[in-house]
C-alpha cells in the first residue's frame, strides 16, 4: 500500500504481523531504498529508524497500520542510528534512553 505518493513510501506485509516500510531515494546513482520493519504484536517494535528527515514518512506509514502511540520498542542494526531515533522520543509513551537501561517505551 502506498502511504505517501510524493515520496513513494510504501508498506507491505511480508509475513504475518511484519511490515516493511520502503522509501526510495534518487540521491544515489541507480537509486536506493531505505527500509524499516514494523513488528506488530502486544508491544510493537520498529526496527531501524531511517534518516531524521524521513521521520514524517515513517510515522505516516506506521499510522496506516496502527496508532503510533502503541509503538513500544525502537531498534537499529548499526552504531549510528541515522539520527532518526531521537525523533521517535515524542511518539512512544514512557520512552527511556540506553542510559536508563533500555530503548523501550514503558
Amino acid at each position: 500500500m502506498m502511504t505517501n505518493g510524493e515520496s513513494g513510501t510504501r508498506v507491505e506485509e511480508i509475513a504475518w504481523g511484519i511490515f516493511r516500510i520502503s522509501t526510495p531515494v534518487s540521491a544515489v546513482p541507480g537509486g536506493f531504498t531505505f527500509n524499516q520493519y514494523l513488528v506488530v504484536d502486544d508491544e510493537p517494535l520498529l526496527f531501524h529508524t531511517g534518516l531524521r528527515r524521513m521521520f514524517p514518512l515513517v510515522r505516516e506509514a506506521i499510522q496506516a497500520i496502527l496508532p503510533v502511540e502503541r509503538l513500544r520498542y525502537v531498534s537499529f542494526s548499526h552504531y549510528e542510528d541515522d539520527a532518526g531515533l531521537h525523533a521517535w522520543r515524542g511518539v512512544a509513551r514512557g520512552w527511556r534512553t540506553p542510559a536508563q537501561g533500555a530503548w523501550r517505551a514503558t
